[in-house]
């Protein structure tokens, strides 16, 4: 599906033979990058915290890989230096997400410590390239508008600031030749659990409104697009220490992305639309009634209806990237597979 990038392409090839350990394999991002890199013949160490949960028939298409189970919040020193073990590079997709009950010492322990630990036993074992997975909810959480890597940040929750913390610590560490630090925005695609699966959820049960009459726009990417920009990541930029905004290079309206989700669904109607405050209300009533349970809250709804948009020009212009999927057709991708897995009926 990439075959209209040839120089890319080629390029990818003839560097291939590295060996690069993926964390966070079992999930969307990590599953993604695996994939891609063993269809372009890199050998691939995978770190997963459950083989159970790691679907061999989505990853391994194009080759075998060396899969790992090692819980990070368990390891010891000597299973770290043993997954590092022969490996050029590494790209850092593990961590705690989607928890907002979780207090801020159980982000610390796995998102802070564990990159540290991580990173300087791979320094030591001689990896050359470090790539770290982010987040534009660094930079806080809005309304965000073309932000740009040198804007300040402002982390606000527990998962921001883990991110952000780890970032200063990277920024500081000087024993790789190569630090990659990306900040992706929604990222969404096959094993999503996040906020693009929750509006496809709503969509699809007819519970989605638009929210008053302000224009929203999202950056987003998909996350097989994300695994390719990855990839870039391993030979295509300096050494030294990176930081870069990665996402689609034009954000999409909040209109037209709920619109192409209800045609990917063959839903044909039209979303009504209603004043912020009825849906805040309705909202509370579902939080005060299901507490936990409720389909809707109010924090989910101020993060849709907030504009959160970055600029990609430095990444792109670093690399050359373009993705190579459109938004239907990324999306009829989630759609497939939450339904064949149950998420949507």
């Amino acid at each position: 599906m990439l075959a209209h990038r040839p120089s890319l392409v080629v390029r990818m090839i003839s560097s291939s033979q590295q060996t690069v350990l993926v964390t966070g394999a079992s999930g969307m991002i990590g599953r993604a990058v695996v994939d891609y890199l063993c269809s372009k013949g890199y050998k691939v160490k995978a770190q997963v915290r459950s083989k159970s949960k790691f679907t061999a028939t989505e990853s391994t298409n194009f080759g075998p890989i060396d899969l790992t189970e090692l819980d990070f919040a368990r390891a010891t020193e000597l299973q770290l230096h043993r997954l590092v073990e022969g490996c050029d590079a590494i790209i850092h997709a593990a961590a705690l997400v989607h928890q907002p009950n979780a207090p801020y010492e159980v982000y610390e322990l796995v998102n802070v410590r564990t990159t540290r630990q991580l990173a300087e036993i791979a320094a030591s074992a001689g990896v050359d390239t470090f790539v770290f997975l982010s987040t534009i909810a660094v930079y806080g959480q809005g309304p965000l508008e073309d932000v740009v890597e040198c804007d300040p940040i402002k982390p606000m929750t527990p998962y921001a600031v883990s991110k952000a913390q780890s970032e200063s610590w990277l920024r500081s560490f000087d024993r790789f030749k190569r630090i990659v630090v990306l900040r992706p925005p929604l990222v969404f695609g096959e094993g999503d659990r996040g906020n693009m699966l929750t509006l496809i959820k709503q969509i699809k049960k007819g519970r989605y409104v638009h929210i008053g009459c302000q224009p929203v726009k999202k950056s987003v990417i998909y996350s097989r697009d994300l695994a390719y920009a990855i990839s870039l990541c391993l030979k295509d930029l300096p050494n030294g220490f990176n930081l870069y905004n990665v996402a689609d290079l034009q954000p999409v309206t909040l209109r037209e992305l709920t619109e192409t989700i209800a045609k990917c669904l063959g839903i044909s109607e039209r979303f009504a639309t209603l004043p912020k405050s009825v849906v805040y209300w309705v909202a509370q009533l579902s939080e005060l009634a299901l507490k936990e349970h409720s389909p809707v809250t109010r924090a989910q709804i101020d993060r849709l209806i907030t504009t959160t948009t970055c600029s990609v020009d430095k990444f792109q212009q670093a690399t050359s990237f373009q993705p190579a999927f459109s938004l239907p057709d990324s999306l009829k991708a989630e759609i497939a597979w939450a339904e064949l897995s149950g998420f949507i009926t």
